[in-house]
């Protein structure tokens, strides 16, 4: 433990925060006591809904025959699922047992909409509510709380069809219950992604479930003014992850069409979707996918398909989100995204990665410069080496990190001010900024891209200021993660490469006069995989001035 570090963290968390946070713990035991079981949540009522959430996304059929043949998969990793099932799951990260007590892998039962899927889908949820009637943690922690409420509801056609009256009376009592639980424990020292998710399951059962009508208009509001807060006036999601930003879009589109069919005059809601998705288009690449920022994943195909279609067609992606912090260039078949903004929310860490300046770019499908993911969040070996500056594409300095990453979702130290440019000249795509995440070294890094007209060269300065002399001699070293696609050779000199992607299309990289070589490196597309590939390394001592380091991509054409 470094009590600083702790002092660091806590300096830039709001006061009502920590005190929120303490005293929401102070609950738990009372939350999980016999006395607020009985006296409190009480049998449930077992009034059926008045109508319920439509379902639109995707599911995966073939996960459904997996857990009819008794096994799950969850956060890319596959495990026993008999009956009846382990929920306690100790042996386990807390991120999948999350997945497993949210229960969205009902849609995926319900893919075949067969009757043996049905039962199994009713046994499931029978044995949960049997094994899980005192709001105790992980299975009543407000977010799969949240989730598994909206999922049950969502799926309650599916699995409510040929079930018996003592089904359905334990089912809807058990959605009340839980419904008037997360009444009690939303997630307000949070916010983020997770009020979301909060305030989207008590929407829902307010619009749905008999008695809970006093909820909907508080929830409506609180979920208005959190918007205000959370999406920027650029589209973007103040998360500033691409993943998360998918996921809040995903949310808001549930949200509309649940509404929709109970009180259509919600302008507001289309407003900030429509916003979303044109911030949304900013973060993809040549391969539809999105770009590794902080945590999160490429994203589900599917889902990001089904989201076009009922957004009614993929936005123009603007050149720039300059409230977020992201520049985009885009010429011919290449496509640039740069990270040139703040870490997070100061009072909002959870998944923020020290990747200031790093860069991902795409030549037609493929993917050929990368950031290395996020593959785990409770894997000690793994979480914040993940999170650091070295995993990502931009410039470190002595292989510390331009921000103090640390436990599972911490941040201290962090850059202070952060700038974002793009702009067009006779160039090209100009994109840069500026970070000062070494002010303790007395240094500034200073990064411009350009991407010439014709997509064929990227050019890039990373220029490190010194604002002081200092005494230690320090090493700046840029790196290059490769997608594990990309192979690459050595070049015709000292400080060249070749790079040869899988459609046989030749790409060179050279940093003129400096020392190139290449090195192991990860590649964590999705949660729970992890691809063996490359990357480039610069390095170069700094100087008693300005140190400057010049590099380039060159698309050399086909094999």
């Amino acid at each position: 433990m470094s009590p600083l570090r702790d002092l660091r963290t806590l300096a830039y968390l709001r006061p009502e925060q920590i005190v929120r946070r303490l005293w929401t713990r102070a609950l738990r035991p009372w939350y999980a006591s016999a006395l607020y079981d009985r006296y409190v949540l009480g049998a449930g009522s077992v009034a059926e809904p008045r109508h319920l959430p439509p379902a639109l996304w995707p599911a995966h059929g073939e996960n459904g025959r997996r857990i009819l043949e008794g096994r799950i998969r969850l956060v890319g990793q596959e495990r026993p699922f008999p009956m009846p099932p382990d929920w306690r799951a100790c042996d386990r990260s807390l991120l999948w047992r999350f997945n497993l007590h949210y229960f969205e892998w009902l849609g995926d039962l319900a893919a075949d909409d067969d009757e043996r899927a049905r039962r199994r889908a009713r046994a499931l949820i029978e044995d949960w509510i049997a094994n899980h009637r005192r709001p105790r943690l992980p299975a009543w922690h407000p977010y799969p709380l949240s989730v598994r409420l909206y999922a049950w509801m969502r799926h309650a056609p599916f699995v409510l069809e040929g079930a018996d009256d003592s089904f359905r009376q334990q089912f809807f009592a058990s959605l009340d219950r839980q419904a008037r639980h997360l009444a009690r424990v939303v997630e307000w020292d949070v916010g983020g992604n997770h009020l979301i998710k909060n305030l989207k399951a008590l929407v829902a059962a307010g619009h749905c479930l008999a008695g809970h009508e006093r909820h909907a208009r508080g929830a409506t509001d609180a979920l208005r003014e959190a918007l205000e807060v959370q999406v920027l006036a650029d589209g973007g999601h103040y998360e500033r992850s691409p993943s998360y930003h998918l996921q809040v879009l995903c949310d808001l589109v549930d949200i509309r069409a649940l509404l929709a069919d109970a009180d259509p005059a919600h302008t507001w809601l289309d407003e900030t979707i429509s916003r979303m998705a044109a911030a949304l288009a900013a973060f993809r690449l040549g391969d539809g996918g999105l770009a590794l920022f902080n945590d999160g994943d490429v994203g589900d195909a599917e889902l990001l398909e089904e989201l076009e279609r009922r957004l009614g067609g993929l936005s123009d992606p603007p050149p720039v989100l300059s409230e977020t912090g992201y520049a985009r260039m885009q010429r011919a078949e290449t496509i640039v995204i740069m990270d040139a903004g703040r870490c997070c929310p100061d009072d909002l860490p959870a998944h923020a990665h020290a990747d200031t300046l790093a860069f991902e770019f795409s030549f037609g499908p493929r993917r050929i410069v990368v950031n290395c993911g996020t593959f785990a969040y409770q894997d000690p070996s793994w979480r914040n080496r993940l999170r650091g500056t070295a995993a990502h594409s931009t410039v470190g300095i002595d292989e510390d990190n331009s921000a103090e990453v640390h436990g599972t979702f911490r941040l201290g130290r962090r850059p202070r001010k952060v700038v974002c440019e793009r702009s067009d000249d006779e160039a090209g795509a100009v994109a840069g900024g500026s970070h000062d995440g070494y002010r303790r070294y007395g240094l500034v890094h200073h990064r411009r891209l350009v991407l010439a007209d014709d997509g064929r060269r990227l050019a890039g300065v990373d220029r490190i200021e010194r604002l002081r002399r200092g005494r230690a001699r320090r090493l700046a070293t840029a790196r290059f993660h490769l997608h594990p696609d990309v192979t690459v050779t050595p070049g015709n000199r000292d400080d060249e490469l070749k790079l040869s992607l899988p459609g046989r299309e030749l790409w060179s990289f050279a940093a003129s006069g400096e020392r190139v070589r290449v090195a192991e490196s990860v590649y964590a597309p999705r949660f729970g995989e992890m691809r063996a590939t490359r990357q480039i390394v610069v390095e170069k001592a700094l100087e008693t001035s300005d140190t400057v380091l010049e590099w380039e991509f060159v698309e050399r054409g086909g094999a």
